[in-house]
């Protein structure tokens, strides 16, 4: 699942999406060989959203929980048929949760020290959480001294700063509101949102 994840290099994030757009982003994703996305689990309908997603998709897509805070939600995230899981901390309880279910954990952490804490707990791709402000001569920092560790950028990122990102050392990217215009997706226009997936893959090429 990892490998994929950044053989795939980005995963798009729907939060707080109704199901119908979110059945019409994923439709665009899987057309435009984007094959993982994340449903955010901290909206009310996001559970509804998520096994929707699986049934329709999972067979030719991987479609995993985001900010996944418990053992519980980690459970209730398996049942609804999410095959990895992501957070924007790291949690002691959810990797134990994950690694008794077999399903990979991704967590989320800032500093050198929770991702060398996160890599402890076993986790072979950490989430960089948030990174607008830090950008991406910090990942180059922290890659310095912590080289053996695959990261996963998240929480800011854009067209503006995804190429510059891997060239700092990412292994792949989660891109939520500005991977395209909500508007697009309200209004179906599958031909513009095709075009910006494809912006976006060449950024990362």
């Amino acid at each position: 699942m990892l490998a994929k994840i950044t053989a795939c290099k980005i995963v798009p994030i729907l939060r707080g999406m109704e199901i119908e757009d979110a059945l019409f982003l994923a439709g665009c994703l899987q057309e435009a060989e984007l094959n993982i996305l994340e449903v955010s689990l901290n909206r009310p309908n996001s559970y509804i959203v998520l096994e929707k997603l699986a049934k329709e998709f999972g067979k030719d897509m991987d479609i995993g929980a985001g900010t996944v805070l418990t053992k519980k939600m980690a459970c209730d995230a398996r049942d609804c048929g999410a095959t990895f899981f992501l957070a924007p901390n790291v949690s002691k309880e959810v990797a134990m949760a994950a690694r008794d279910i077999e399903i990979p954990y991704i967590p989320g952490a800032l500093t050198p020290t929770e991702i060398q804490y996160a890599s402890e707990l076993g986790a072979e791709l950490i989430k960089i959480f948030p990174i607008r402000q830090l950008g991406a001569s910090y990942i180059k920092d922290v890659l310095a001294s912590l080289n053996k560790i695959q990261l996963l950028a998240v929480g800011g990122v854009g067209l503006e700063n995804v190429k510059a990102l891997f060239q700092a050392g990412v292994k792949a990217v989660g891109v939520g509101g500005s991977l395209v215009e909500a508007e697009w997706i309200q209004n179906r226009e599958k031909e513009k949102v095709l075009e910006r997936l494809k912006v976006f893959k060449q950024e990362v090429i």
